[in-house]
C-alpha cells in the first residue's frame, strides 16, 4: 500500500487503467498484423496486465471504497463493491470462453483493451482524489457532487 501513500490515487489507477488497456489492445494489433505470432508475446503483455492491475486497481479499489463512502455507508458501500467485484470475474469467467470460441482472438483482446480505457475515462471524470484529504474534506466534496462551494468575501 506504500504505492497509494506516495502517488496520487486517481494517476495511479488512469496509468494503471492505460497500461492494462495497452496490454490487450498491443497483442490484439499485433496479432492481426502478424496472424502466426509467437504466442508468448501474449504472456508477457497478460504478465503486464496482472503486474499493473495488481499494483493499482487492485489494492486501490478497496482504499476508495473506505475512503470515498460518508461512514453511515461506508459497510453497505463496501459489500455492493464486494459484490460487483464478484460478479464482474464470473461474467468475465464466464463469457471468456464463449467470446474465445465465437470471435477472432484479436477481437477478443480489443474489447478488454477497450474496457480498460472507458475505466479511465470513467476515473478521469468521476473518481476525485483522495490522497492528502481527511475523510470530513473527501465527504464534503462528495456532498456538493463535485463542486466548490462558493467562498464568503466577508470571512
Amino acid at each position: 500500500m506504500w504505492i497509494a501513500d506516495k502517488f496520487n490515487r486517481r494517476t495511479l489507477l488512469m496509468v494503471g487503467g492505460a497500461v492494462m488497456g495497452l496490454s490487450f489492445i498491443l497483442p490484439a494489433a499485433i496479432n492481426w498484423m502478424m496472424p502466426n505470432m509467437n504466442p508468448m508475446t501474449i504472456v508477457v503483455f497478460l504478465c503486464i496486465y496482472v503486474a499493473f492491475y495488481s499494483f493499482t486497481w487492485a489494492p486501490l479499489t478497496w482504499v476508495l471504497v473506505g475512503e470515498i463512502f460518508p461512514l453511515a455507508i461506508r459497510g453497505r458501500a463496501s459489500g455492493l463493491a464486494s459484490s460487483f467485484n464478484w460478479i464482474g470475474s464470473w461474467l468475465v469467467g464466464l463469457i471468456f470462453p464463449i467470446m474465445t470460441a465465437s470471435m477472432p482472438q484479436e477481437a477478443v483482446f480489443a474489447i478488454f483493451g477497450i474496457i480498460c480505457i472507458l475505466g479511465v475515462i470513467f476515473v478521469k471524470t468521476c473518481v476525485p482524489e483522495t490522497r492528502g484529504h481527511t475523510l470530513e474534506e473527501i465527504e464534503e466534496q462528495g456532498t456538493n457532487h463535485g463542486r466548490v462551494k462558493a467562498s464568503n468575501p466577508e470571512n
